[in-house]
């Protein structure tokens, strides 16, 4: 998923769309605007330095997530995230959970990792590289303020903004009152919309339909 993400965004570099300036990372279209591969076109613009930047915290999960899972098929604004685009990952662990898309009785593993990069479109029209966000689920009680998931922003920079059982945790509270929304069902877990939602067969699945199959 992340070499075809890459690809579509790449390929900008040769045949570019109109309005957009590859090289300087800007653009003439309104953010709200932006066709899904003229938004990859400008990601693929600041990807190197997004990702130097994250790295500068420290953060296992910030050198780990561009391996996991994209239950994304390109980058799209979250609302929830200041209206930022943002690509979305998710660990192993989380992965089988978390891509039902389960709306009712959604439990997700202790050890489910999720992360958000992001940046966004000044009103300039340059690109502009936003935060990394991460929730991380935990040991029942270890976080009950917020139902036992940890919380983590670093901003561009590398500097890490806030962090659940940290003395910044202040600072992540806002996280939590938002995803607080769909607690109920979900496990505080929000989902793309349908038409960004990237197909996943689990393993169970799999195995189960190999099995309907073979008995045929």
């Amino acid at each position: 998923m992340i070499k075809i993400l890459k690809l579509a965004a790449l390929s900008g570099m040769f045949t570019l769309a109109a309005g957009l300036a590859h090289a300087a990372c800007t653009t003439e279209i309104a953010k709200d605007d932006l066709t899904d591969e003229q938004a990859a076109e400008l990601y693929a613009c600041i990807e190197g330095k997004l990702l130097e930047g994250y790295n500068k915290s420290g953060k296992a999960e910030a050198a780990a997530y561009r391996d996991w899972f994209m239950p994304s098929t390109t980058p799209f604004i979250s609302a929830t995230h200041g209206n930022r685009f943002v690509n979305h990952y998710i660990n192993d662990i989380g992965r089988d959970a978390y891509m039902s898309f389960n709306e009712d009785d959604l439990v997700m593993p202790v050890g489910s990792i999720a992360v958000k990069e992001s940046y966004t479109i000044n009103k300039k029209g340059k690109v502009r590289r936003g935060p990394l966000f991460i929730m991380e689920k935990v040991a029942a009680g270890t976080f009950p303020d917020s139902d036992d998931w940890k919380y983590t922003t670093i901003i561009p920079n590398g500097k890490i903004l806030g962090e659940t059982g940290t003395d910044t945790a202040k600072k992540q509270k806002f996280c939590h009152d938002c995803h607080e929304a769909v607690l109920e069902g979900q496990d505080a877990m929000f989902y793309p919309d349908e038409d960004y939602r990237a197909f996943f067969r689990s393993e169970e699945h799999t195995s189960e339909l190999q099995s309907r199959i073979s008995s045929r």
